[in-house]
């Protein structure tokens, strides 16, 4: 073998190297679209800004309404359902009548309205004191929801939330107090047609929530009415 031909096996021919490179190189820049698929990205991430963030951040307004709540007296905010629960426990036997509630409009109170007086006492003077005071309590407290529309039936309608262990009488008389208030406010003469019912402020009974609750999840309800706005 002469020196001439060794060199000659040792020797490395480069060029398909570069042609396999070539090719590889302009396939990867044919087939890349880096920028569109980073746009295509950005479109999907979250944002905090523009029209998506705005409907996103929009608050949801409670429905306005007027809450009258009736509940044991003596009760007050800050206390967590198991604790309403052990001081109704403490306030009655089971099966017993809670005589006594406070009704409360808003920030207006009324303390320890006496159930008796309404259901049981024979002494009208004793009976129409006691409800006066109650209607007085309703007017002045619904005074301040007053919206300033004409028509009655555009006011914030009333809710009445009465505690499930407790006598529906207070609710009742909370009732016929909102409608004598009502009376006073209409632009119309009441004649009793059960049509013009639809012209005057709605006034509804929130249901009892006993239905859910179980004899020991009382305070569950007592803690929704007492904090209730």
């Amino acid at each position: 073998m002469s020196h001439s031909g060794g060199e000659a096996e040792g020797k490395l021919d480069l060029v398909p190297l570069i042609d396999t490179v070539m090719l590889l190189l302009m396939f990867f820049i044919l087939t890349s679209k880096f920028t569109s698929e980073e746009k295509a990205i950005s479109s999907l991430l979250p944002t905090d800004k523009g029209q998506l963030s705005a409907q996103q951040t929009k608050t949801v307004e409670e429905p306005k309404q007027v809450n009258i709540c009736i509940y044991p007296a003596g009760m007050e905010k800050g206390y967590q359902p198991s604790e309403y629960r052990d001081q109704l426990l403490k306030t009655r036997a089971p099966g017993q009548n809670i005589d006594y509630a406070d009704f409360r409009i808003g920030a207006n109170q009324l303390p320890k309205v006496d159930g008796k007086t309404l259901s049981r006492s024979r002494d009208a003077k004793e009976v129409s004191a006691a409800l006066e005071d109650v209607h007085s309590f309703v007017t002045k407290s619904l005074e301040g929801y007053e919206s300033g529309t004409g028509e009655r039936k555009d006011q914030h309608p009333v809710i009445i939330h009465c505690f499930s262990g407790m006598s529906w009488r207070f609710a009742l008389v909370a009732y016929d107090a909102v409608r004598a208030y009502e009376a006073t406010k209409a632009t119309f003469k009441f004649t009793g047609n059960p049509d013009e019912l639809n012209r005057m402020r709605e006034v509804t009974f929130a249901p009892p929530r006993i239905r859910n609750y179980s004899p020991n999840e009382l305070g569950n309800e007592l803690f929704e009415i007492i904090h209730m706005k």
